[in-house]
């Protein structure tokens, strides 16, 4: 069950708390912070990073160039914010904690990273306010305001931050339902072949004495991508996909490696492979079993994706990047004039086209992509695994597909059908938003070049 956002008699309420802090604190004393805050907080920042970066739960977020040109100045920015010469209004303090809280969450950063990091401030902050080369007047008194305004900016941050992730959770259960919809009988054909195909085009290298190098490792092979990027929202939850992942990596990390090592290979080794893959196909086949097909989540009119499930799906594929060092790309892809083509056509002409391009995306993508019904005739289309040059090739055959679709010709003049597209690659920033913004960007720069272009973000 989604976490109620505060209700306005409750946000009332905090902002009276917060208020009072700040009154009831001596004007000379906020002063005093607000001088220490502007001396020291670089060199707090700088302790605050060094420490987070060395630490391992942190480090699928941080990197030093992404605190160097990003994270460092954003948080020098909060510390005077928090603590300014004149008194701060409440509303707008408790406004950017909520902020800062969703930016959190869609990044997936685990809470008790940022406690930490905010425990290492205030530490920090301490060691200057009892300095003896700093005077200041009452440094316990100090410290508590200091104290007290953090923590009372994290209750607002981890308010946001609960309510996101758990609005999160719950889109990710309906998206894993909705997949539930789909033919779940073909599917599962297609991974047994896919399984299979990598099983016998393994044993025809070792028997043909061929290099096993060029066989990819499972994980990274149609099957495997499969698993990562879509049955793990398929089977989420499910007991059996620990064990599933537990076999591909025996696999990719102990048997193949010995299979190298030994010429002619080994028999026993040989087995246990055999033996590995047979048990994946049952335990993926037990597992298909296990779902009921549910309907929906999908958009009614093409088919794609309800835009809904976006948040779910570049969240997973923001920390599936982050984790496992992969790329991915998103496209924008946008109808040409399509208001003019509506008043031409009228719209049931005009969701016709929408059907058409649909289908267009659909050919030009893989299985494992994710096409969403972004808005009115826009299309996102995400390309798993994909780099940027990859990405710009699917993106000029989808334009050039579409170009080719035969014109319309109404009233004698001929009406032709293309489409703007704009093309971004992830680059590290784990809010998903941030790619998703500069590819709008990307979109809007190839409109206004003439359309029916691709533009790289």
């Amino acid at each position: 069950m989604i976490h109620e956002s505060p209700t306005p008699e409750e946000e009332s309420f905090a902002e009276k708390d917060w208020q009072q802090l700040i009154t009831e604190t001596p004007a000379e004393l906020r002063g005093v912070v607000a001088e220490i805050v502007r001396k020291y907080a670089p060199e707090c920042i700088d302790c605050f990073y060094s420490a987070l970066l060395s630490h391992p739960d942190a480090t699928p977020f941080l990197s030093q160039h992404k605190v160097d040109t990003q994270l460092h100045h954003a948080l020098i920015n909060w510390l005077k914010l928090l603590f300014p010469i004149e008194p701060a209004d409440p509303h707008k303090l408790i406004a950017f904690q909520h902020k800062i809280g969703t930016v959190h969450a869609r990044s997936h950063i685990p809470i008790h990273i940022v406690l930490h990091g905010a425990r290492l401030l205030k530490m920090e902050i301490r060691r200057h306010i009892f300095a003896p080369e700093n005077f200041v007047p009452d440094p316990p008194a100090t410290m508590f305001y200091v104290a007290n305004t953090i923590d009372m900016a994290l209750t607002f941050m981890s308010q946001s931050f609960v309510h996101d992730v758990e609005e999160y959770a719950e889109k990710e259960e309906a998206f894993r339902l909705m997949s539930l919809g789909q033919d779940m009988t073909l599917e599962r054909e297609v991974q047994r072949s896919a399984l299979l195909d990598w099983g016998h085009k393994t044993l025809f290298s070792i028997c043909s004495g061929a290099n096993l190098c060029t066989i990819p490792p499972l994980e990274s092979s149609e099957f495997g991508i499969w698993l990562n990027h879509k049955g793990s929202v398929l089977f989420q939850g499910a007991q059996e996909l620990k064990r599933v992942y537990k076999i591909v990596a025996r696999i990719d990390d102990e048997l193949m490696p010995a299979l190298l090592l030994t010429n002619p290979p080994d028999r026993m080794i040989l087995q246990e492979l055999q033996a590995s893959t047979d048990e994946l196909r049952f335990i993926i086949d037990s597992m298909f079993k296990a779902l009921e097909s549910i309907e929906g989540g999908r958009d009614p009119l093409t088919n794609t994706l309800s835009r809904r499930f976006l948040p779910t799906i570049l969240g997973r594929e923001v920390s599936l990047a982050l984790r496992r060092k992969v790329p991915f790309s998103l496209l924008m892809v946008d109808v040409d004039h399509f208001s003019r083509i509506n008043e031409k056509l009228g719209h049931i002409g005009g969701d016709a086209i929408l059907r058409n391009i649909a289908t267009t995306l659909v050919n030009a993508c893989r299985a494992n992509d994710f096409i969403f019904r972004y808005g009115g005739e826009e299309f996102l289309v995400v390309l798993i695994e994909t780099k940027k040059e990859a990405a710009i090739q699917v993106a000029e055959h989808i334009r050039s597909t579409i170009e080719h679709i035969p014109p319309l010709t109404i009233e004698g003049t001929k009406l032709p059908i293309t489409a703007s597209i704009g093309i971004g690659t992830f680059d590290g920033h784990p809010d998903y938003t941030h790619l998703v913004e500069d590819v709008d960007r990307a979109l809007y720069a190839a409109k206004k070049a003439g359309r029916n272009r691709c533009s790289v973000a």
